[in-house]
């Protein structure tokens, strides 16, 4: 009997593992692992179980299928295999250890002959209808008409802070917990060398083109659709990340409405020249013409193809700060994008489908979007020393200690020709968006009984940025995040210690405390877990975390007139005072 698996789902894989919502893509029936002891086929799991998930039907596992072709077929979408699983965690890992496996690999592995039922799931079915989006089916037609061939993949939000507390990730990376990032996931073209971190990051033929079509997020301060390199292993580490040129924003964006938010469009990937051209008449025909945007991957940066040597690609959909009213909507929109991806390339006549069909027409480096206008918050620097000594002040009780911020990454292209990999506590050039500064503090100590307050320019006051926050992250080499708060949320704070200054709305002051009722207390002040708290716990997982050494990131996300990054040299760098008790002995 053969063993059939779901990619990346083993909590130790030396892939990125999938986020709740699953971010799993089946791997071809050829490239499936030999069982190494068969056995007879595994008894379906107790009636009783079944009936506490709310059985919905009953399935065997035949050769060839997975927990998300399973899901496709029962729900819509692969992407809710975890309903699946859940029913029949007990029946899966009893197959494994029947077929001489020590566990089913968080469903790494099934074998046919398994009875696997379907508990209902409301979440699946509620976003099947918004994934049935009447342009995808059109493009696909136009794909077969043009004699091209095409494969479809799926989107879902992962949690960084998760996966590296399920092993998955050798660093959380300093991800934002307050845009949980949506990621695209692609299936191996036939033949190909394998993927590092399959089913994230894909490499790309080089006639080739992937299709993102869709419905813009809602209303909200900031999103973009980021395209990214990804060199080296997201288990292992460290890995070279540079962002592929400028991605497409809120304020670039073309869709087919008046507006940026909730509406249709389509995003085209490539490299070359004439598989755009085609793809873009594709999507005219579609339906999407003026919201067709490109994202080019030029190949005298970047090494097109599908063998060992050729570089690997992520999309990231970032999404920021919802307007008021539209929390729930961007809530929905991460739960169940309304989005799909696709790998198209012309169809050549031989069956190995690795090999360009196309001779070479490679687009070239796009221009970047230029940042600042020559605007700055320079000015402000008088409030912001009187802020910081109003601040001291207002703690006689404790030592204060200043904890300057400064230039956390590198820019990507500058990073790339450099080799600037990020291994936490260096940052390298991790993703950064060409979209963003992103600030960042060297490691402090922060125990129990101490407080820092951050403060700053709040850099969409002063029409820096589009959105910007301050995020605290725990344990210099993990770099998980702990807690955030965005410009919204920062909006008046430095009042608190300036109320008479007509610069205190662009200013902001916000304490993190682990000082209880002996620090400061207030709406402006967020409650730290103690320093000796299991961070991964709340996953369900074991791996260590110090919780007692914390740094900062202060992010400025586009600015308006530019619709790219601040310049760095116009910001008024954010900074900390980290508070520990007075010493009370003479």
């Amino acid at each position: 009997m053969a063993v059939t698996a779901v990619s990346g789902l083993a909590a130790g894989c030396t892939v990125l593992c999938p986020a709740t919502t699953a971010l799993a893509q089946p791997l071809a029936p050829a490239a499936a692992p030999a069982p190494t002891a068969p056995t007879a086929p595994t008894a379906p799991p107790p009636a009783e179980d079944a009936a506490n998930d709310g059985e919905k039907d009953i399935r065997t596992v035949t050769d060839g299928d997975t927990l998300w072709s399973m899901a496709e077929e029962i729900y819509g979408s692969g992407a809710k295999w975890p309903d699946l699983y859940r029913a029949n965690q007990d029946g899966i890992a009893k197959a494994a250890r029947a077929h001489g496996f020590p566990s089913d690999g968080n469903g790494h592995r099934i074998f046919a002959g398994t009875a696997v039922h379907a508990p209902a799931s409301p979440t699946a079915r509620a976003a099947t209808p918004g994934r049935a989006d009447p342009h995808v089916a059109r493009f696909q037609r136009q794909v077969a008409r043009s004699g091209y061939v095409s494969q479809s993949g799926s989107e879902a939000v992962f949690d960084m802070s998760r996966r590296y507390c399920e092993g998955a990730l050798f660093s959380g990376m300093w991800p934002n917990p307050q845009s949980p990032y949506i990621v695209t996931n692609l299936p191996e073209v036939p033949g190909q060398t394998a993927n590092t971190n399959p089913p994230v990051t894909w490499r790309m033929r080089e006639d080739e083109a992937v299709v993102l079509i869709g419905t813009t997020p809602p209303p909200e301060a900031y999103f973009s659709f980021d395209l990214s390199m990804v060199r080296g292993s997201l288990h292992t580490g460290p890995v070279l990340w540079p962002s592929v040129g400028d991605p497409v924003n809120r304020g670039t964006v073309k869709t087919a409405g008046s507006t940026p938010f909730g509406q249709p469009f389509a995003l085209v990937i490539t490299g070359h020249e004439r598989t755009r051209a085609e793809v873009h008449e594709m999507l005219a025909a579609s339906g999407l013409s003026g919201a067709i945007n490109d994202a080019t991957v030029p190949p005298a940066m970047f090494r097109l193809g599908l063998g060992e040597d050729a570089d690997q690609f992520l999309l990231g959909i970032r999404t920021a700060a919802p307007e008021p009213g539209f929390e729930k909507a961007l809530d929905d929109y991460r739960a169940a994008p309304p989005l799909q991806i696709l790998r198209v390339r012309p169809k050549g006549a031989s069956a190995d489908q690795t090999k360009p069909v196309y001779t070479p027409a490679p687009l070239p480096v796009p221009r970047l979007r230029v940042a600042g206008t020559g605007a700055t918050e320079l000015d402000l620097n008088p409030s912001l020393r009187k802020l910081r000594q109003r601040i001291i002040d207002a703690h006689p009780g404790f030592e204060a200690r200043d904890v300057a911020l400064e230039r956390g990454f590198e820019q990507s292209y500058p990073g790339l020709q450099s080799n600037k990999v990020i291994d936490p506590p260096t940052p390298g050039i991790g993703a950064l968006s060409n979209d963003a500064d992103d600030p960042l503090s060297p490691s402090f100590s922060l125990p129990d009984g101490s407080f820092v307050v951050a403060y700053g320019a709040n850099h969409v006051a002063t029409r820096q940025a589009s959105y910007s926050s301050i995020s605290l992250y725990a344990d210099e080499e993990a770099a998980v995040s702990v807690t955030a708060k965005n410009h919204r949320d920062l909006r008046g704070t430095a009042r608190d210690y300036l109320p008479d200054s007509p610069d205190a709305d662009q200013l902001y002051a916000w304490t993190f405390s682990r000082a209880g009722d002996a620090g400061p207390t207030g709406p402006h002040v967020t409650e730290l877990p103690p320093a000796g708290t299991d961070f991964c716990a709340q996953f369900g997982a074991d791996r260590p975390v110090d919780m007692s050494r914390m740094q900062a990131v202060a992010r400025a996300y586009m600015q308006p007139e530019t619709l790219t990054h601040p310049a760095l040299s116009s910001l008024l760098l954010d900074r900390l005072l980290v508070f520990t008790p007075k010493s009370t002995s003479k």
